[in-house]
């Protein structure tokens, strides 16, 4: 009778796994197209990888960069990304944790980073500022990099809610992939049934019934993506780009700046890329014109730029006895715009005319086109 009771305990067990199991088993149809957004391109697969390409871009209802309150003032620009996702991932004993990068891609072909900006470490708690409780972020959980690149820094709120309930939380497809190569999901966004957050490891992954492994997204704030990578992290992209200049042929790194942006507009202007965007600057030191310097709590204004000739943005001062910190000055070309672009400006930014200023991007360059991997 004992042993009865033993087996029909151990075929219930096996019995309630099975049903976590099937709720869990994830999408595999990893090299089907339609797994991605009409932003990739030329996708391809093999057993060893997954293929494909993209700008850079989102979809353009995503309205990207507002919301934003602390800006470095890059834009977003027009990149050639050449994504490789490997198969054959390498699990490791020892699980790296990222710092400050790029983490994986989403299935828009939009890089995925780590939470951390590239600020400094805190040595209390060992760990870099979080880039959305320090502003950084737009709406959709995404900004422009140093780069000009567009990418998220968490779970691309506005492409899972375009995904919707049938892709994320039926049909249980993923929403990216890890640079290690495993899969990226959020089970749980749309419908709590799926909600796997007590059932996630120190990344932030399981394991579904058929062994798949992948990562699953927090679906409430701050919406973390992955804490640490099950499996070795592999080069996974290449991309190429041109990098903007000044009107002292100087490449163009953003000086972080407390901008809130309340609208970003692009267009295409006379074979340039336009951009601006419209925002309210506060608690800045501003540089004038006859050396004096002036506090700033509250003023709207626009950054725009569309090439080394026409642009209105924020720069870091020379120190000067009258400087006390930090002072940012703003630099003015318009001989080279659009005809009719700023016909429309509404712009309380004064100009400086002042002495030149020397000018440092905190990652300068002298190549013309960029190539990096990720």
């Amino acid at each position: 009778m004992k042993n009865k009771l033993s087996i029909l305990i151990f075929f219930i067990f096996l019995f309630v796994i099975s049903l976590n199991g099937r709720s869990h088993e994830i999408n595999t149809d990893f090299c089907n197209p339609d797994l991605f957004t009409e932003e990739v391109f030329d996708v391809k697969c093999s057993n060893r990888a997954i293929e494909f390409k993209s700008q850079g871009f989102p979809s353009p209802n995503h309205t990207m960069m507002t919301g934003i309150t602390a800006t470095n003032q890059q834009i977003p620009q027009i990149h050639n990304y050449q994504f490789h996702i490997t198969r054959t991932p390498k699990i490791t004993k020892i699980k790296e944790v990222p710092d400050s990068g790029a983490i994986g891609v989403a299935v828009n072909g939009i890089p995925l980073f780590d939470p951390a900006t590239q600020g400094p470490v805190n040595l209390s708690t060992g760990k870099r500022p979080n880039s959305y409780k320090q502003g950084e972020l737009d709406h959709c959980g995404g900004h422009a990099g140093r780069g000009d690149d567009y990418h998220y820094h968490i779970a691309p709120l506005c492409l899972i809610e375009d995904l919707g309930l049938q892709n994320i939380d039926v049909l249980k497809k993923p929403i990216g992939f890890s640079m290690d190569g495993f899969p990226i999901l959020a089970l749980g966004w749309f419908d709590q049934s799926n909600n796997v957050e007590s059932d996630l490891d120190e990344c932030r992954g399981m394991t579904d019934s058929k062994g798949q492994y992948f990562y699953n997204v927090k679906t409430t704030s701050d919406y973390d993506i992955l804490s640490c990578f099950h499996a070795q992290p592999q080069k996974f992209a290449k991309d190429s780009y041109t990098m903007r200049k000044d009107k002292n042929n100087n490449d163009i790194v953003g000086d972080p700046l407390k901008f809130a942006i309340k609208s970003f507009m692009s267009s295409h202007l006379e074979d340039n890329q336009c951009d601006r965007m419209s925002g309210t600057l506060s608690n800045e030191v501003l540089l004038q014109t006859d050396g004096s310097v002036q506090k700033i709590k509250n003023q709207d204004g626009d950054i725009f730029y569309c090439n080394a000739g026409c642009y209105g943005m924020f720069f870091e001062a020379d120190k000067s006895p009258n400087i006390k910190g930090r002072a940012m000055y703003y630099d003015k070309a318009v001989n080279n715009c659009p005809a009719g672009y700023l016909n429309d400006e509404q712009n309380n930014f004064v100009a400086y005319d002042g002495p030149p200023q020397s000018y440092k991007a905190p990652q300068s360059t002298s190549k013309k086109k960029q190539k990096k991997k990720l």
